[in-house]
C-alpha cells in the first residue's frame, strides 16, 4: 500500500468548498478569523463588505467612504432621492 489514505466523499466535498473567507463548523462561524457573533450589531454593512473583500476591518473613515460610494452607486436617475 502506498500509505495514502483515501478520502470519503464528504471529506472531498468539504475540501472542495473550503475557503479563506469563512470557516464553519457546528456552533461556530468565523468570517476572516472573526467570530460572527462578535461582528453582528457592531460592524456596519460597508465595514462588513470591506472585511470580506480585504481581509481586515476598515478604519472609520474607510468604512464611511465605502458607504458613500455604495450609496452613490445605487442613487441614480432623474428621480433619485439625492436630487429631490
Amino acid at each position: 500500500m502506498s500509505g495514502v489514505e483515501k478520502k470519503t466523499g464528504r471529506e472531498r466535498g468539504e475540501e472542495w468548498w473550503r475557503t479563506g473567507i469563512i470557516e464553519m463548523s457546528p456552533g461556530m462561524i468565523r468570517l476572516r478569523g472573526y467570530e460572527i457573533q462578535d461582528l453582528i450589531g457592531r460592524v456596519s454593512f460597508p465595514a462588513m463588505i470591506w472585511l470580506m473583500l480585504r481581509g481586515e476591518l476598515p478604519s472609520e473613515d474607510q468604512a464611511a467612504l465605502l458607504g458613500i460610494a455604495l450609496g452613490a452607486a445605487v442613487d441614480h436617475g432623474p428621480q433619485a432621492p439625492s436630487i429631490a
